[in-house]
């Protein structure tokens, strides 16, 4: 149950015509679900044989468990949403700091040793930077204080001192609230929401007022969310005797956030790379990929996982038409909180597209990307996915 700040918080958004920005429930019904339990090879007819001798990677998936995530609203003229967020793993914790611009657009502070190769698939602008943490929290209760520079260069403080709830919320398929619009088409578990906090924060030695809901209600909130979903991507793949090489970025386009050499392993059936912070398993039916799944270090369920029904079809095999499928999401084990459909196609003898095509929840819905995969010589493929729309 929600502590009555929690209540109130709660209330006064549904009573304000801010529906649109509040958690949803699943977007399928158990039995809906059912249909992607196993996956069936494509239907299409394939016009010639493979062109490379591993699978090739449609879509960037990504999974990320924050343990404790804590959220203000400020009325900086700079800056709207700053979060501190802490990534459990099995031998350290690590807090990151992340500053939204009014723009939209969010940028990664952590003291992290090689920040660009630090889980790369995610495409987020980052800074590495000192973090100055003080962290007294102890099961519950947390306690914190933080000091670094954002990215304009602002001395920035906060500090935020609460309980995380101890249930669920009813309806945990969380809204992304516009934020990275244009790199990121992510469903959200809150396993924990709620408002019993107290924090500030400091700019430049300027004590920054927060954002209120309805103007009662300080926007803070602490909360333990998963995120995972589709990125925008910019890669190359080259054959090696075991699976591929995977490099970020694809030398056809080298302006990226993110760097790094990644050697998948294939077995026939999946491929698979561990970057230290999660392993990715990427499964095929008959040539076509069917499934992503994304587990972080120390966590027993899934972070993120993509079923797609049927499968698409073998993208290494040249094939006619258009063939469409119907994708379903699970984030920590919460399932059904994303929908859409994949649309594969060849525009000519050496370029393969596949468009991601989201339709519910409406704040997915926005998000739709298009792949483009372009065969090279002596089996190089370069892969680059883009936001297309609004």
């Amino acid at each position: 149950m929600f502590t009555t700040l929690s209540t109130l918080t709660w209330l006064a958004m549904s009573g304000c015509g801010l529906k649109g920005v509040l958690p949803g429930g699943p977007v399928l019904s158990r039995t809906e679900l059912q249909r992607f339990g196993a996956t069936t090879p494509s239907p299409a007819m394939y016009t010639g044989p493979s062109l490379v001798p591993f699978p090739v990677i449609p879509l960037q998936g990504f999974g990320l468990q924050y343990a404790t995530d804590v959220v203000f609203v400020s009325r900086h003229p700079d800056w709207g949403m700053h979060e501190y967020a802490k990534l459990d793993l099995p031998d350290t914790s690590i807090w990151i700091a992340k500053d939204t611009a009014r723009s939209g657009e969010q940028t990664i502070v952590a003291d992290v040793e090689g920040l660009e190769t630090w889980m790369p698939e995610i495409p987020a602008p980052r800074i590495q930077a000192p973090i100055q943490i003080q962290d007294q929290s102890h099961g519950d209760r947390i306690d914190i204080t933080l000091r670094y520079e954002n990215p304009l260069g602002q001395t920035t403080e906060i500090w935020a001192k609460g309980t995380m709830p101890a249930k669920a919320p009813m309806k945990r398929n969380g809204n992304t609230m516009g934020h990275s619009k244009d790199k990121v088409a992510a469903v959200l578990d809150l396993e924990r929401f709620g408002s019993q906090i107290k924090g500030g924060i400091r700019i430049d030695g300027q004590e920054q007022k927060f954002d209120r809901v309805l103007g009662l209600v300080p926007f803070r909130f602490l909360l333990r969310q998963t995120q995972g979903g589709v990125v925008v991507s910019n890669f190359r793949q080259t054959p090696t005797p075991n699976g591929f090489l995977l490099t970020r970025p694809s030398p056809k386009s080298p302006d990226w956030p993110t760097r790094a050499q990644e050697r998948w392993l294939w077995d026939g059936m999946t491929a698979t790379h561990d970057n230290g912070v999660a392993r990715f398993d990427y499964r095929f039916v008959g040539g076509g990929l069917s499934q992503i799944t994304v587990r972080q270090h120390g966590l027993d369920t899934p972070t993120f996982e993509l079923v797609m029904e049927p499968a698409l079809p073998d993208l290494s095999r040249p094939f006619n038409g258009r063939h469409t499928v119907d994708f379903v999401m699970h984030v920590n084990g919460q399932r059904g909180h994303g929908l859409g459909t994949l649309t594969a196609y060849w525009d000519d003898a050496t370029t393969v597209h596949v468009a991601f095509t989201p339709s519910t929840p409406h704040w997915l819905a926005d998000r739709p990307m298009l792949s483009r995969i372009e065969f090279g010589v002596q089996g190089v493929v370069d892969q680059r996915t883009i936001r297309t729309g609004g």
